[in-house]
């Protein structure tokens, strides 16, 4: 195994907020599906990647669930947990039950392990119990000669014998005994791991001992007290310290990992090599992750950064809203350019002046810097009020081609020569200069883009004469005279007299992209407000050439470790790639570095298993299965699923497909919900799929999948035995009939034997024919109701389907005297929305909105579009005061809620209006009205709220 190498980790961080029921989370283990498990003071919670499902003693009856100390997943899929107090339980498919009879129950559980045989080993504190297939449970430190010790930790030798940690030493199974294992006698053992080599970590009170396979012994961290340990694939050693500390061992060298809050014991690493830790902080995911940033903490003077360039010696020049820093090596160090002043000049672009810079300002003009960072020139541009330079670009004869505000200048020799719309340039605001191989000066406008050649002869390409974008923020020129261009309509490829247009019509997540970066491996980088993008040129030519439609496009991000996701465009040069392979861009969080050779090794490309969460048929919940046989009659089917990808959840796409219905794969985006309503009757079969970015649905290696079976019966009318006893009742009557008629007119009776014999046959192709008809019809029928009863734009039932399912369940509740609460939830000034950022961004926001408000509310929801920006939702089971504290909840995630695909950080809000079901009310219309009526209460007391 290879030594492990320095890595920077990027950490992740969950709790009470984002859904978690206490903050301390004592263990944590991987199930065989996938998901993650946790253990809290407060009940088991599985954790899918994005949401949380929480489960207690108020959620789940008979079942005690308080102080969770151990998780052990099982083969079958099945996780059992340890308490502190309440014994063990199991949980399969929805189904929990507790482990063991009356003796077991009240057990302080520390410990679990599973041997070959399919006995179960419990550590309860100083007892070692081992609890058989048949139920009974035995004392098994009392017959294998275990003292009376704590015990803190069980694990499975490579040859089926069991080891037991405890605070005198190791003991392993040996002749039907238990007895010191390898010299461990005396250790306050807390831990110990399988080193993947046949050796063994032993976590203690003196530190970490690392038992090789080959003999050698290893003492680490001596005087530390090491609580729990993990050992990686790259041959680090994880540790959680007793100290509260997060600890990483490799190749000598001791790092330690910044986690909020003291650790604790629960520390897992997942089949991704992603390292979970809990603390009393909540739970946390270290990553070494692709990207690092830094920002004001690493002695940068603003996070706000514009534009960075690197010297020919290595340093790094950033210009940002506070001044100018340079960075050389790991050090960062303030630039003063207005020495004796206030507040620095702000710093919009910047170019190369031999192992210094030239600084472009927001309205000091540029500033000329020396080596040593000392201000030794300054250009002022005509005017009373300095315009602002957002792009440089110096010659080798010395001279500086300034983009302003108002227009191109070259200043040469002190002397300043303007180009402007006169002189035939696109657009005043000049964001992007670059001088091609040819000696071409390429210059990116407001207003399209323009060429300055030798003879200073300038030609302009404009967006309302062919050209495809109007704003142009970079370029970058190939060796066979092809023209890169960073657009806000995509990226552009300038070959001869051709421009080809790539953009989201071919999978680019968004279309304004600042810079355009060639790594020297075969991709070209383009920063945009919503991450880093990398695309592959194999795939820009495949794309370009029609034989491919989608590029596989690379995302990174702030869940990278970026420190912001919005890059900042028109500067210059908004991005650089330096002589170490590194690559640097400025966002609006600090400065993104990005280190290429990682992007793939972080294992983005592996398949992705899909778990199906939730079943919920007409409002029951199912218990999670394969395939369900489902009775006729039945309306509505919603499967709920997540991909089970860990180290970028927000990056998980989906498509799902019935088949047996749907003709073609449905594009769900990142919604995580199935739902049909009204199926025709037959066997169908549901496959839903999940990929990380980048989407290339075409590679199978790389979309998990999850396959549910239907078979929804037929009604009892449809049925083919019911047609064809029928049709024998028709025939056996003619049968008589002719038998009648043959005892009284023998002498025709060969003439009506063939007549009855052809009616017969008749009758036969006419019955087949009308149950093909009326199987075609029905087909029809079911699937233009299922299109008249749902939104097109976010898939939920529409108000035609709300107000039937209203009025069925106002009939229910009235007959079942169960409680029953209607709300309607209004977005807050989703007008403005439209207004500012589209209607596109407002209808993602919708979406986005519908697909969480299907987060279940109670014991039984239904969600509708009621129209406009405002839903209906429908709540069973629930008091008015739990209905409200749910809607509460759902309120504030809302106002959380971040939207992908809107260049800005937009946050909605919502106003809810709730009513309940009162005595002898039987109309839809008057709960409406009621429900209508809190909700213009909340809009005029300011919306943001929920009243009932």
């Amino acid at each position: 195994m290879p030594p492990a190498q320095a890595a920077r980790h990027t950490v992740a961080g969950w709790g009470m907020e984002q859904g978690l029921p206490h903050n301390l989370v004592q263990s944590v283990a991987q199930g065989t599906d996938g998901f993650i498990w946790l253990g809290t003071w407060e009940g088991v919670v599985r954790f899918n990647g994005r949401s949380f499902t929480v489960f207690d003693r108020q959620n789940t009856p008979g079942v005690e669930l308080s102080g969770v100390l151990s998780i052990l997943p099982e083969a079958d899929g099945a996780v059992l947990f340890g308490t502190i107090s309440d014994g063990v339980y199991r949980y399969h498919r929805g189904r929990w039950e507790a482990l063991g009879g009356a003796d077991a129950r009240h057990l302080s559980v520390t410990a679990l392990l599973r041997d070959p045989s399919g006995d179960l080993w419990i550590a309860a504190k100083d007892k070692l119990l081992r609890l058989l297939p048949s139920g009974q449970l035995l004392d098994a430190g009392a017959t294998l000669g275990l003292p009376e010790v704590p015990i803190t930790a069980l694990r499975l030798m490579a040859d089926g014998t069991v080891l037991v940690a405890t605070e005198k030493g190791v003991y392993h199974q040996q002749q039907g005994r238990l007895a010191p294992w390898n010299d461990s006698a005396g250790w306050v053992v807390r831990d110990l791991v399988d080193d993947g080599d046949n050796g063994w970590v032993v976590a203690a009170d003196d530190g970490v001992h690392w038992l090789h396979a080959d003999g050698r012994r290893q003492h680490l961290l001596p005087g530390e007290r090491v609580d729990a340990v993990r050992h990686d694939a790259s041959d680090a050693l994880w540790l959680s310290l007793s100290a509260g500390r997060l600890v990483r061992l490799a190749s000598g060298k001791t790092e330690r990992i910044a986690v909020p809050g003291q650790v604790s014991p629960a520390l897992l690493i997942d089949r991704e090599g992603l390292v979970w830790a809990g603390s009393t902080d909540g739970l946390f995911r270290i990553d070494e992750g692709a990207a690092r940033g830094l920002t004001m903490e690493d002695g940068l003077g603003s996070d706000y950064l514009r534009a960075l360039i690197q010297s020919d010696n290595g340093d790094v020049w950033i210009g940002h809203s506070e001044g100018l820093n340079r960075m050389r090596g790991d050090l960062i160090s303030a630039v003063r350019l207005l020495p004796g002043t206030g507040r620095d000049a702000s710093v919009l672009a910047l170019a190369a002046r031999g192992l210094g810079v030239w600084a472009g300002t927001y309205n000091k003009g540029v500033l000329g810097v020396d080596e040593a960072g000392r201000v030794v020139q300054q250009i002022s541009l005509p005017g009373t009020v300095q315009p602002l330079i957002r792009s440089l670009l110096s010659e080798a004869d010395g001279s500086l081609w300034i983009g302003s505000s108002e227009g191109l200048y070259h200043h040469q020799s002190g002397k300043l020569h303007h180009y402007g719309l006169e002189e035939g340039l696109p657009g005043l605001a000049v964001h992007a200069l670059y001088r091609d191989a040819a000696g071409v000066l390429w210059i990116g406008t407001d207003g399209g883009m323009a060429s300055l050649d030798k003879d200073g002869k300038l030609q302009a390409w404009l967006p309302d004469v062919g050209f495809p974008a109007r704003y142009v923020f970079d370029f970058l020129g190939d060796d066979n005279g092809d023209l890169w261009i960073a657009s806000d309509h995509g990226l552009l490829r300038k070959r001869g007299l051709d421009i080809a247009v790539f953009d989201h019509r071919n999978g680019l997540p968004r279309d304004k992209v600042f810079r355009v970066i060639d790594d020297g491996a075969g991709h070209l980088w383009l920063p945009s407000n919503q991450g880093v993008f990398r695309l592959d040129r194999t795939d820009l030519i495949a794309v370009a050439a029609g034989a491919r439609t989608h590029l596989a496009v690379q995302v990174l991000d702030h869940t990278d470790g970026m420190p912001s996701s919005q890059g900042n465009g028109a500067s210059s040069p908004a991005g650089w790639f330096t002589r170490d392979g590194e690559l640097l861009f400025p966002t609006a969080g600090g400065l993104a570095v990005i280190d290429p050779q990682r992007v793939d090794g972080n294992a983005r490309f592996r398949k992705i298993p899909v778990a199906i969460e939730s079943v919920v048929i007409d409002g029951d919940p199912q218990p999670v299965s394969s395939a369900y046989s489902l009775p006729a009659g039945v309306d509505r089917i919603a499967v709920a699923y997540a991909g089970l990808g860990f180290r970028a959840p927000d990056k998980m796409r989906y498509r799902y497909r019935l088949e047996g219905f749907d003709s073609d794969w449905l594009d769900a985006g990142s919604r995580v919900e199935a739902i049909y309503t009204n199926l025709p009757p037959g066997k169908y079969r549901l496959r839903i799929q999940a990929m990380s970015l980048p989407l290339d649905w075409e590679n199978t290696n790389r979309g998990g999948e999850a396959v549910l079976e239907l078979d929804i019966a037929a009604p009892l009318w449809q049925r083919p035995w019911v047609r064809w006893l029928s049709a024998a009742a028709v025939l056996g009557l003619i049968l008589l009939l002719a038998g009648w008629r043959a005892a009284s007119y023998r002498r025709g009776q060969q003439r009506l034997s063939n007549e009855i014999a052809a009616r017969t046959q008749e009758l036969s192709e006419k019955n087949r024919a009308l149950e093909q008809a009326d199987s075609e019809r029905a087909s029809l029928l079911q699937r233009l109701e299922h299109q008249a009863m749902h939104d097109p734009l976010t898939g939920l039932p529409n108000r035609r389907a709300g107000d039937a399912y209203l009025q069925k369940a106002l009939q229910r509740a009235s007959t079942e005297g169960t409680p029953l609460n209607v709300a309607l939830v209004d977005v807050d000034h989703f007008k403005q929305i439209n207004d500012r950022y589209g209607h596109d961004a407002g209808d993602q926001v919708l979406r986005d909105i519908a697909s969480l408000l299907q987060l279940r509310l109670g014991k039984e929801q239904f969600v509708a579009r009621h129209g406009g920006e405002e839903f209906l939702v429908v709540i069973h089971g629930i008091s008015l005061q739990e209905a409200v504290a749910a809607l509460q909840e759902l309120r504030i995630r809302l106002a959380r809620l971040r939207f992908e695909d809107v260049d800005a950080d937009v946050s909605v809000t919502v106003s809810i209006g709730v009513a309940a079901l009162g005595p002898g009310q039987t109309d839809g219309r008057t709960l409406l009205a009621a429900a209508d009526r809190q909700l213009y209460r909340a809009k005029r007391e300011g919306r943001n709220r929920v009243l009932s």
